[in-house]
């Protein structure tokens, strides 16, 4: 869940009780092996950068893979936050409060 500007008191008072917002465990295992392979993609150009004869484009074609995978972890999150939370938000009664969190969501969106 995206923090916005409610506290996570007015938050949980918002939902019934016992019902919290929590990213889904496929989406979860899919961001974190997506965000394992940037890192190691990471630590490859940081070794391609130790070798003083790196040609510049060939790290700026690396450097765009791992901005690619990124934004691919971001449209994941967003994609299961809608489906799971947004879509849902009138059943449980906080509407609004969903709504400014996607707003929220949507500016990080690159």
């Amino acid at each position: 869940m995206i923090a916005g500007p409610t506290s996570d008191v007015a938050a949980d008072e918002a939902m019934p009780t016992g019902e919290h917002l929590h990213l889904d465990p496929a989406t979860r295992l899919d961001v974190v092996r997506r965000l394992k392979s940037s890192r190691g993609h990471l630590e490859g150009i940081l070794r391609m950068l130790e070798d003083p004869s790196v040609y510049c484009v060939d790290v700026l074609k690396q450097v765009s893979a791992v901005q690619g995978a990124l934004a691919k972890v971001s449209g994941a999150v967003l994609r299961s936050h809608i489906r799971d939370h947004v879509s849902t938000a009138a059943q449980r009664g906080d509407t609004e409060r969903i709504v400014d969190e996607l707003m929220e969501a949507l500016k990080y969106r690159g």
